[in-house]
């Protein structure tokens, strides 16, 4: 277990940076062949040190400077011209304002990365983290509509910037951690779950988080 810096070199425009070690713990449940919401829950090891404490493990939030913003739409027109052809299935009302029917228009911000990097801090074995990373191939939310491409992966060891690494840096959290938590310094709060699966909200508590 060495500290690592992982970067994210992205193809183009992303929606959210995930937690890492989330990402990790997925790989390793697919290669399982866990699904979420299906069966017990179960520990999930990731090759990624824990707090001496084992509540969560020693890997920052993402690291990212945005450099642009934009507005983007996903769009659904209901096929009305090809609903209507011979041989389908005959359809007396198309209500395109609700039902399986309807249209709609959702927005959504995607937003472009500084030199195209987003980055983790992390202690952990280089080699397992590299060769689960090779399985991800897209980051953030809306990847079916392209977004969040990886154009590589870089998994390399790097100088610890003091006691806190890496997940207090300056007296500031690194990522969500206990209030309580050594060396904070007036940290912002916020509820947050301290550890994967981060969807499971009925986990959450008073953090300090990242500002």
């Amino acid at each position: 277990m060495i500290p690592i810096c992982v970067t994210a070199r992205m193809r183009g425009p992303m929606t959210g940076a995930p937690m890492l070690d989330g990402l990790l713990a997925f790989v390793v449940a697919r290669r399982a062949g866990l699904v979420a919401g299906f069966g017990p829950m179960q520990t999930i090891e990731i090759p990624v040190a824990r707090e001496p404490g084992g509540r969560f493990h020693l890997c920052s939030s993402a690291v990212v400077e945005w450099v642009a913003h934009e507005r983007r739409f996903i769009n659904r027109r209901f096929p009305v011209a090809e609903a209507q052809l011979p041989g389908m299935t005959p359809m007396r009302r198309v209500n395109l304002s609700a039902g399986p029917c309807r249209s709609y228009r959702l927005p959504g911000d995607v937003a472009f990365a500084e030199d195209d990097a987003v980055r983790w801090y992390l202690v952990g074995d280089r080699d397992a983290v590299e060769d689960l990373l090779g399985e991800v191939t897209h980051l953030g939310k809306r990847r079916g509509a392209g977004r969040g491409a990886v154009a590589r992966w870089e998994v390399e060891p790097c100088e610890p910037w003091g006691d806190g690494f890496p997940i207090v840096r300056e007296g500031k959290p690194m990522r969500p951690l206990p209030v309580d938590w050594p060396g904070l310094v007036e940290p912002t709060t916020g509820y947050n779950t301290l550890s994967f699966p981060y969807y499971e909200h009925t986990a959450e508590q008073l953090c300090a988080v990242p500002g």
